[in-house]
């Protein structure tokens, strides 16, 4: 460990410490091969498709113990404690719970009159309605979801913990969501900052609390440029319109729609990476403090460069799938009736002429080999983005974590143990995604 005065490591405006106080600094560090973690992914993604979707509470758990056994502080990996049966259970609870309250819900729409499911615009209200229904379990989800994986979360033995306060999580981001909407995203750098702070003020490390410090307004400076990038679209758009047979003011309509679109990707990846940097950069835990010096153009870059790279491996899986599976039915029953069943020809398979039996086989077989391959180049690509997408965004997180006045975290003490008894069920029913992008 180093003196992070005297390395000259810059800490946040809201974490300073009083001059002169010695403080010991770390990094995140992040250990992991690409090879292992592809063939785990093939592997649970193997596994999730011939069980049906079954074994998907166990292919989560399995790559977050991965995951988290790679991220380390002082030479200490992350432990994962959940297990696969818990979140099964977990998420059969949980829609037997949702069936039963989005059918009471529909049900009251129903026979109140409001609607009828003869008439398709007052179907499309009813799914508008249903997901407006939905929107407090999403919270209450994500709360949740959040509170079970940091309760089976350890370093160096120590529990990591979150109160139980999911209700009063929901109702909050009701709340700063309608603010939001009102004000048409304005808003929403503060919606976030709010939330944000709610949980980490509520996070544990055994018997130490995280704090979060620092002001909604500087995620705002970030924000702003969606705002800037949509009035110049709108600009272009109503310049078109108003002068329709003028083809310049069309083709920058164009351009600007277009370049538009790249922007406001672009923008929204440097306000994650911005706030996820400032949140980070006002926090505290105990009298430990922390900053991260993530970089927005890596992060664009590995997005954009592990995009292409996932698909490029996976059309290349594909092609080779093809390959092969093109050989084995040449091999099986032959050029000729290969040659008919593809030109869709009668086909000569012996002396009695009956072509049935060649086509009814070539038929399922073709079925076979189309499942085969689609569940083989979806496993691939799944593989190959943990590679050149997650993999690296976590790498870049984790190295980019630095810890001040580290020593203050052997100050704390073991924790009781949470139940979290429905293991995130509702998020994995809901599609809620949490925990590295999982």
């Amino acid at each position: 460990m180093t003196d992070a005065t005297a390395a000259g490591h810059a800490l946040p405006d809201a974490n300073r410490i009083p001059a002169g106080q010695v403080l010991d600094a770390t990094r995140g560090d992040y250990h992991t091969d690409g090879p292992s973690l592809f063939w785990l992914s093939m592997r649970q993604v193997f596994l999730a498709v011939i069980t049906l979707g079954i074994y998907r509470f166990w292919m989560t758990t399995n790559l977050r113990r991965h995951y988290w056994r790679a991220i380390r502080v002082l030479g200490d990996p992350f432990e994962y404690s959940g297990t696969g049966l818990e979140k099964l259970l977990g998420f059969l609870i949980a829609v037997i719970i949702l069936a039963v309250y989005l059918g009471v819900f529909n049900l009251a729409l129903t026979f109140g009159g409001l609607l009828s499911l003869d008439d398709p615009i007052e179907l499309q209200v009813l799914t508008w309605l249903s997901f407006v229904a939905s929107l407090p379990l999403i919270y209450f989800a994500t709360y949740r979801a959040r509170r079970y994986i940091l309760a089976r979360t350890r370093w160096r033995g120590i529990r990591f913990g979150m109160e139980q306060a999911a209700w009063k999580y929901t109702w909050r981001a009701l709340l700063l969501t309608l603010l939001s909407m009102v004000t048409l995203g304005l808003l929403y750098p503060y919606q976030h900052f709010k939330l944000e702070k709610f949980k980490t003020d509520r996070t544990w490390f055994g018997d130490l609390s995280f704090e979060q410090g620092g002001s909604w307004v500087q995620l705002f400076k970030y924000w702003v440029w969606f705002y800037v990038i949509a009035a110049i679209i709108a600009a272009a758009i109503a310049g078109a319109v108003a002068s329709p047979e003028n083809a310049s003011a069309r083709t920058l309509a164009i351009v600007a729609g277009i370049f538009g679109y790249i922007a406001i990707f672009i923008v929204g990846i440097r306000y994650q990476v911005a706030a996820f940097r400032y949140l980070w950069g006002n926090r505290t835990l105990g009298g430990a403090r922390f900053s991260n010096d993530i970089d927005t153009g890596e992060v664009i870059g590995v997005y954009i460069g592990g995009s292409i790279a996932t698909s490029i491996c996976a059309a290349l899986v594909g092609a080779v799938i093809l390959s092969v599976l093109g050989g084995l039915a040449y091999f099986l029953i032959g050029q000729d009736t290969l040659t008919a069943l593809l030109s869709n020809l009668p086909a000569e398979d012996g002396a009695d002429g009956d072509t049935t039996s060649v086509y009814s086989a070539g038929y399922w077989a073709g079925i076979l080999g189309a499942v085969v391959g689609y569940i083989t180049i979806g496993a691939a690509a799944f593989a190959f983005a943990q590679i050149f997408i997650t993999r690296p965004i976590l790498r870049r997180k984790a190295e980019g974590m630095q810890i001040y006045n580290v020593s203050a975290l052997a100050e704390s003490r073991q924790r009781g143990h949470d139940d979290a008894r429905d293991a995130g069920g509702f998020a994995d029913a809901l599609g809620v995604d949490v925990g590295a992008g999982f």
